[in-house]
C-alpha cells in the first residue's frame, strides 16, 4: 500500500470533539468484571480511546472481556499487546499494515515455540518428527521476522545517510559563506584612504 492509503492507515484518525462512549475512569474496572475500561487502557499506553477502538476495527486489538452492557476490559495481556504495537508503530516506524502483520508472525511463532515445549518430552519417532517440522517452522518465521525488521533498518539507515548528507551540504555552504565574508572585510580595510583600526 502506498500514497495516501498508506498514510491513512498510519495512524488513528484524531479524536472527535465533546464525550464519547467508554469514558476513562478514574480506577481499574471492580474485580468481579475483570480488567480495566478502554479509557483507563488506553491512558496506561499513551493512547486514546478512539485509537483502541480503530486498532479494533482493524484487528490489531480485541478486548479479553466484556461487561454485560456490552463495555470493554482490557487484560495485562492485553496492554502487553497494546505495548508491542507502540512499538512497532513509534520505534521502528511501521505503518499498521505492517505492525499487523508483523504481530501475526509473531503470534505464529509463540503457538509454534509452544506446542514444541509441549511435545518435547516425547522421545517416539512420530513426537521427534513433529518437533523437527516444529523448529523448521520456527526458524522459517525467526528469519521472516528477522528480515522484516533489517528491510526496515536499511531504510531508516538510508533515511539517516541522507539527512547527514544534507546537514555536511549545509556545513559547508556555511562555512564558505563566512570565507567569503571575511573577504570581503579584508578587502573593505585594504581599499586606499581607509583608516585602519590601531
Amino acid at each position: 500500500m502506498t500514497g495516501p492509503a498508506r498514510q491513512a492507515r498510519s495512524a488513528a484518525p484524531a479524536d472527535p470533539p465533546g464525550p464519547a462512549a467508554d469514558p476513562p475512569s478514574p480506577a481499574a474496572a471492580p474485580a468481579g468484571v475483570g480488567g480495566l475500561r478502554i479509557g483507563d487502557a488506553a491512558a496506561r499506553v499513551g493512547l486514546s480511546a478512539r485509537t483502541l477502538r480503530y486498532y479494533e476495527e482493524l484487528g490489531l486489538l480485541n478486548p479479553s472481556g466484556h461487561t454485560a452492557g456490552g463495555e470493554r476490559r482490557y487484560s495485562p495481556a492485553d496492554l502487553k499487546h497494546l505495548e508491542r504495537i507502540v512499538e512497532l508503530r513509534d520505534v521502528l516506524g511501521m505503518n499498521l499494515d505492517e505492525v499487523k502483520g508483523f504481530l501475526e508472525t509473531e503470534g505464529h511463532l509463540d503457538h509454534a515455540r509452544g506446542v514444541y515445549r509441549a511435545r518435547k518430552g516425547d522421545e517416539t519417532p512420530g513426537a521427534r518428527s513433529q518437533r523437527r517440522e516444529l523448529l523448521e517452522e520456527i526458524l522459517r518465521l525467526s528469519e521472516s521476522l528477522a528480515e522484516q525488521l533489517e528491510t526496515k533498518v536499511h531504510r531508516m539507515r538510508a533515511f539517516r545517510s541522507d539527512l547527514l548528507k544534507r546537514a555536511d551540504r549545509c556545513r559547508e555552504l556555511l562555512a564558505q559563506l563566512d570565507g567569503e565574508r571575511l573577504d570581503r572585510e579584508h578587502l573593505e580595510g585594504e581599499r586606499p584612504g581607509r583608516e585602519r583600526p590601531e
